[in-house]
């Protein structure tokens, strides 16, 4: 067990998480969630939405930090395997550019993009947030949903996307969200999800606030929505219940963490932020 106040370690490298990522994309993009391989929203205990409705949710309450329309150029970082940009391109009609360092999350990204017609208005390529292929000032407004925390330099991520944006320019983040030091047990549980998911250690709220003013990033909206995604871990551990990965699986340590993701969900310690910023 670790005493440190928050859990981080050395950071894997982008290929490294591309290769997981890689590996388990089939799995996880069929799991219930249809491509959204990100939490759900719930507005409460009486909402009954699927995981795969929730999920959506949460995608929309991206799009409406972005007040996307028809023409606007947009930058999805760490698209996974593309399902909410292609459903934020389709529902504001703005072109979308999406990154991963995944290959195989981009393959199906694009085979989903010709598959519902939008190839001309979504594109997919593999690209590191921290190194971006575009011109500076060339985007109209960027997300990005779990994906800090994959990410151990921060601020020279933010500090990209920001140098992409046009000045005025929103850039919404959706992730999950240390809110106070954890220890002991709770430290243990968390230390043991940051390195199944390939994370150098989950953000607190001031390391996320001060990455992005060094970014050049100001912030406008600031939410934690941890207990309205909640129930996103009992789902997604129903919803792996069926992996049964040998011990000398690679990722043995990824399908059997699952099963311990209600826990880390359940720690009062673990929240959600929901954030908007905008490029000064």
């Amino acid at each position: 067990m670790t005493n440190d106040p928050f859990v981080h370690h050395t950071a894997p490298s982008s290929p490294d998480v591309g290769l997981l990522h890689d590996d388990q994309t089939e799995t996880a993009d069929g799991a219930a969630v249809d491509g959204n391989i990100h939490v759900g929203y719930w507005d409460g205990a009486d909402d009954d939405r699927s995981l795969d409705q929730a999920t959506d949710r949460l995608t929309d309450l991206v799009a409406e930090g972005l007040a996307a329309a028809p023409g606007r150029r947009l930058l999805d970082v760490g698209c996974g395997t593309g399902r909410p940009a292609l459903r934020i391109a389709r529902a504001t009609g703005a072109r979308v550019s999406g990154i991963s360092v995944s290959e195989e999350d981009i393959d199906l990204a694009r085979t989903r993009a010709h598959a519902a017609a939008l190839a001309g208005r979504v594109d997919f390529r593999y690209a590191d947030a921290c190194a971006l292929p575009f011109d500076a000032a060339s985007f109209d407004g960027a997300w990005a949903i779990e994906c800090m925390m994959h990410i151990s330099d921060r601020t020279a991520a933010l500090t990209e996307i920001a140098r992409t944006l046009r000045p005025g320019s929103p850039l919404v983040v959706a992730d999950v969200l240390l809110r106070s030091p954890v220890t002991g047990d709770a430290a243990e549980t968390v230390r043991q999800t940051c390195r199944a998911f390939q994370s150098p250690g989950f953000p607190d709220p001031a390391e996320l606030r001060t990455a992005l003013d060094r970014a050049g990033l100001e912030i406008v909206e600031f939410n934690d929505i941890g207990e309205q995604v909640r129930r996103t871990y009992q789902a997604f551990a129903d919803a792996f219940d069926g992996v049964e990965p040998t011990p000398d699986d690679p990722h043995y340590e990824f399908f059997t963490s699952t099963r311990s993701l209600p826990r880390f969900g359940a720690l009062p310690e673990v929240g959600y932020v929901l954030l908007v910023a905008r490029r000064r």
